[in-house]
């Protein structure tokens, strides 16, 4: 049954004239008037919400008692009060009503119509937290209490969204702080949450020790007691430190006392898997294993690596779980003796062993290249221990997983791997790996660019991790501050970076450092990166790729100091850079970065040309004339220089925003004045890098334009009689683990005095099939499905039909090794086919790749596109083959595409990417 008071109210929301809603826009939120006694007073006894809003009335502090039984609905609220509300426009109060009965999105309809305020973001928060947006809440609440420190309801709401991400030591240092505000009410229930939180928290902590330790004794103390309880409680805990108890025990005695341990193991794991160890063990021949079992001991004890000739006495000696211990212990995360190590696993056949040896072997084939190998391997072996009992070798994997698709950009696979990760970590009360999945979680949300997210992994592991590093949370927190650009909040980090005795002084601190000093320089900043770029070059063997990058931190630094040696720096570290090879990250990353800080300088100086002239040297193209757009994004300081027809020059440079472009409406980053400029042009070329690169809303889709990319590779384009050979893939068969649909088919029509065109579809179409078959094709479409992370520019990879071996992707890395002889023009009819890697420091995408590799141009969609969306990219083919420069053909292409159907609003989402020679 609908309530009669919301449906009146909201019939009458919608109907409110727009001069109202532009009134509110500008008008502050409303100071709350008398209503009914019993109004609020009726509000606050049914609210069911935990966070705190900030109407006067509405946060009055509320007990909340927990009710049992199935929820009551709430009584309908009086239409008179609201609507006396709605008259003075008091849109908070409406809000905060709705809110308080739990309608968030009534509530969010009201206050998205106030004025921006640390208040309405705080509340807005409050709505994000209840629909399980915690990245959005995080954001909105951070501006809030930078805004207004002493915002106490964004401080409480924000120490609920920690709690609900699992961070509950943090929480409960939140909640304590609102506790001791000594609100009425408030004050003390944030303080028996902080308690509850800290309590529940440390005592996960108390028992996963207390199992660790009692379990280690046994190595040490013959006599110490089996902890048959810790056994029942946290079985991973023990069982990981039992085998090396095992392995030290000294005669046949010692590691029959361990049997009844086994036996209970075994009893809550499944199977007699570790019962039958300790009886095989047992049957050994002491006379010879005993000195082997001491040796081992003394190395556990020691904390000491394990001796070249422990490890070989044990291999010969026959005694494999010794040999076994000794080789995982001493590879210190080397693959060392992996194939040996796999057999043996092969012998023993208990599976916790398998696991690792799977981890291992997916680790080798990711160094190998052969990624495609790893991920089934990963993923099929996740899915068997799942069926077991072997809940702690199941996260081992989760959390090789969770790194595997990180490093290959796929962040959606890679958060929600860590998500189960953090989830199973502390169900299991795996205190370790709580640790490191935080760590691993705090990365994943800085290369998803969720700022906020990534901040508060770090500042749970501070709170937990004080004993272990006091400088670590505090110099990478540094860094997410720059980032965010919050330059006082960074320098605050950054001293207590410094204060911490264990302050490595790395290159991270000085890149923070070198970054900061564009806000202004401090007292000690060029003392520190003095001491930095020293430390870097300690030692015999530094690599070039550290020199280099040192120069360019100290280039970036004094670029703000002595602009002259600055940039002689910078050119230096970019003329250095060069000569390494390409596959080296650091030395490109530093090439890059060098490139960026000298045109945003140049754009400070108002050199509008030699902006120019430094992003076509970046891009390897010529200097354009006219008829251009460079653009340039560099900690978030934008320049942007248009050249119009006749070749005038305007430029633009902002060096105030204060806000990731990563989120910002890049529709919005050309000024007026400058696209004015560009008026009369029959095509623009865009000179740009990234993080701009990619963005398809750069200019209006009324006009046609296209991004231009040099090459470093490969053969000129081929000339214009060259014979020509379409290429076209289709009808792909997905491999079966990414559970993707099945896609039409898609049949070339024949063309009047062409060649038929080579198609390759079903399981033909691997990904070594296709890579052959592009080296000489003058055109290649690609109708397929597109991966790639869709919550933040992940770069993307194209589903095809998988090898006998299981490779399955066309990926820009393999693209880029090809070189393409034909100088095709590129249609990637996939999926976000033509989106951008995340946090690169250079364009890493499909078209990237097909340009540096020979294309002539390629056409790419960066968001989802609908199954028609062939017939899209026929029609531009065509249009070039009568003659049109591919910028115009896409344009007119998709201008009648919108004029048939406004909905076919993804064409403006197309790219084109045309090489410049």
């Amino acid at each position: 049954m609908v309530k009669p008071a919301k449906t009146s109210l909201w019939a009458l929301a919608m109907a409110i004239p727009l001069l109202a809603a532009g009134v509110a826009a500008v008008k502050p939120r409303a100071q709350p008037q008398s209503l009914p006694d019993t109004f609020w007073t009726d509000r606050r006894a049914a609210a069911r919400i935990e966070a705190r809003l900030t109407h006067p009335e509405a946060d009055r502090y509320r007990s909340r008692a927990p009710a049992g039984g199935c929820p009551v609905p709430a009584e309908p609220m009086p239409l008179g009060p609201l609507a006396r509300m709605e008259a003075r426009e008091d849109w908070g109060g409406i809000a905060a009503a709705y809110a308080l009965e739990g309608e968030w999105n009534q509530a969010a309809s009201f206050l998205e119509r106030l004025p921006a305020s640390p208040e309405r973001d705080s509340d807005l928060a409050a709505v994000a937290l209840a629909r399980g947006d915690h990245e959005h809440a995080l954001r909105l609440l951070d501006a809030a209490l930078t805004a207004k420190p002493g915002l106490t309801q964004a401080l409480w709401n924000r120490a609920l969204v920690f709690r609900e991400m699992g961070l509950t030591l943090r929480a409960s240092e939140l909640f304590e702080e609102v506790a001791r505000r000594n609100e009425q009410g408030w004050g003390r229930e944030a303080h028996a949450q902080a308690l509850s939180l800290r309590e529940a928290t440390l005592e996960r902590q108390r028992q996963w020790k207390a199992a660790r330790d009692a379990t280690l004794a046994l190595v040490e103390d013959p006599k110490a007691p089996l902890p048959m309880d810790a056994a029942r409680q946290l079985p991973g805990a023990v069982r990981g430190i039992f085998y090396d108890a095992v392995r030290a025990a000294a005669s046949k005695e010692r590691a029959l006392a361990l049997l009844p341990l086994a036996k209970e193991l075994d009893r809550v794991q499944g199977g007699s898997v570790l019962t039958d160890y300790v009886q095989r063990v047992a049957k050994r021949d002491f006379s010879r294993r005993a000195d082997l079992a001491r040796q081992y001991a003394e190395t556990l004890r020691a904390g000491h690596a394990v001796p070249e000739a422990l490890l070989n006495r044990a291999r010969a000696s026959g005694d494999d779980d010794i040999y076994l211990g000794a080789l995982l212990r001493g590879r210190n995360g080397s693959l060392t003796g992996l194939q040996d190590m796999v057999a043996r696993v092969s012998r023993m056949g208990d599976p916790w062993f398998t696991y690792i040896a799977e981890r291992d072997q997916a680790r080798q084939e990711v160094a190998e290249g052969a990624w495609w190998k790893a991920e089934q391997r990963l993923f099929n072996a996740l899915q068997r221990c799942r069926e077991t009992t072997l809940s702690v070798r199941c996260l081992d994997l989760e959390r090789r997983l969770t790194i595997f698709y990180t490093d290959q950009q796929r962040l959606t696979e890679a958060e929600a791997h860590a998500r189960v990760l953090w989830a199973g970590a502390r169900q299991l009360r795996e205190w370790e790996t709580e640790f490191n999945v935080l760590e691993i979680l705090s990365h994943v949300s800085r290369s998803r660019n969720d700022l906020g997210s990534a901040r508060a992994y770090l500042e749970e592991w501070a709170a937990r991790g004080a004993t272990r590093s006091c400088s670590w949370p505090h110099v990478q927190l540094a860094h997410l501050y720059s980032l965010d650009l919050r330059p006082d909040a960074a320098r605050r980090e950054l001293e207590a970076a410094d204060a911490c005795a264990d302050n490595p002084m790395e290159l991270v601190f000085g890149a923070t450092v070198a970054e900061l000093s564009r806000f202004g320089a401090g007292p000690r900043d060029a003392e520190w990166l003095k001491t930095v770029t020293t430390k870097a070059l300690e030692g015999p063997s530094v690599p070039e790729s550290d020199r280099i990058y040192t120069r360019y931190l100290e280039g970036r630094f004094l670029l703000d100091q002595d602009r002259a040696r600055g940039e002689a720096l910078l050119k230096q570290a970019i003329k250095d850079a060069e000569a390494l090879p390409r596959g080296d990250v650091l030395g490109r990353e530093t090439w890059a970065l060098s490139y960026s800080s000298l045109a945003a300088d140049a754009g400070r100086a108002g050199e509008f040309p030699k902006v120019v002239a430094l992003m076509a040297a970046q891009l390897g193209t010529p200097v354009p004339s006219r008829c251009a757009l460079a653009a340039s994004v560099h900690a978030e300081r934008t320049t942007l220089v248009a050249l119009g027809p006749k070749g005038e020059v305007k430029g633009y440079y902002d060096g105030s925003r204060r806000e990731s472009v990563a989120r910002a409406d890049s529709s919005r980053l050309v000024p007026e004045p400058l696209r004015q400029t560009l008026t009369g042009c029959e095509h623009v070329d865009v000179f740009a890098w990234t993080p701009l690169f990619g963005r398809t809303d750069l200019l209006p889709p009324e006009l046609a334009w296209s991004f231009r990319l040099g090459r470093t590779q490969g053969p000129r384009p081929a000339p214009a009689s060259t014979a020509s050979r379409r290429l076209v893939v289709a009808g792909v068969e997905a491999p079966s683990l990414l559970q993707l649909p099945r896609l039409p088919s898609w049949t070339p029509e024949p063309e009047p005095g062409a060649a038929p065109p080579d198609v390759l579809s079903g399981a033909d179409a691997t990904p070594s099939r296709v890579l052959e078959r592009m080296v000489d094709a003058t055109e290649i479409e690609i109708h397929a499905h597109g991966i790639t992370d869709p919550s933040i520019s992940g770069a993307s990879l194209v589903v095809l039909s998988p090898e006998v071996n299981g490779r399955y992707a066309l990926t820009a890395d393999v693209v880029r090794e090809q070189k393409l002889t034909g100088a095709p023009t590129v249609f990637l009819a996939a999926c976000s086919a033509g989106r951008t890697a995340a946090q690169t420091t250079e364009p890493f995408s499909l078209p990237a790749a097909f340009i540096d590799s020979g294309a002539r141009a390629v056409l790419a969609s960066t968001v989802d596109i609908p199954e028609t969306a062939g017939r899209f990219f026929d029609g531009v083919r065509r249009s070039i083959h009568a003659g049109k420069p591919a910028a115009v053909a896409l344009r007119d292409e998709r201008q009648a595409w919108l004029a048939r159907d406004a909905r076919a609003v993804w064409t403006r989402s197309v790219l084109l990417v045309e090489r410049a020679d």
